[in-house]
């Protein structure tokens, strides 16, 4: 034996002792058509899985923008109706839910007039 085979029997020797001799076994000896089948199955669902995910990650094209798709699904309105902004701040929120303006037009329109405004006053443009 050459010297590097002999350094692989030792490591082989070496790895059999500490994890056991399964270790250093030749996956394909214990493969069978049963295990095949369910390999398959299991990368077919990962591949579903990964699709999904792919999907929700799609960009889209809207009002000059590219957007993630997955945002495109959600409830909230980020436009403000008085300005005609697009808010990323979620301070916005608040706003947007109460008064249905953002948060600078709550500063300059709302603000100490709030019973004028939930009864309807909007601001000419």
């Amino acid at each position: 034996m050459s010297r590097d085979q002999d350094y692989i029997a030792k490591l082989e020797r070496a790895i059999t002792q500490k994890y056991g001799s399964k270790t250093i076994d030749n996956p394909h000896a214990t493969w069978d058509e049963q295990k095949e089948k369910a390999y398959i199955a299991q990368s077919q669902e990962e591949q579903r899985k990964f699709s999904k995910i792919a999907e929700t990650k799609d960009k889209v094209e809207q009002e000059g923008f590219l957007i993630n798709k997955k945002l495109l699904t959600r409830d909230a309105n980020r436009t403000c109706p008085v300005c005609k902004t697009y808010s990323f701040h979620p301070q916005d929120d608040l706003y947007m839910n109460k008064f249905e303006c953002c948060q600078t037009c709550y500063i300059a329109w709302v603000e100490g007039r709030e019973e004028r405004w939930l009864g309807g006053w909007r601001p000419k443009q």
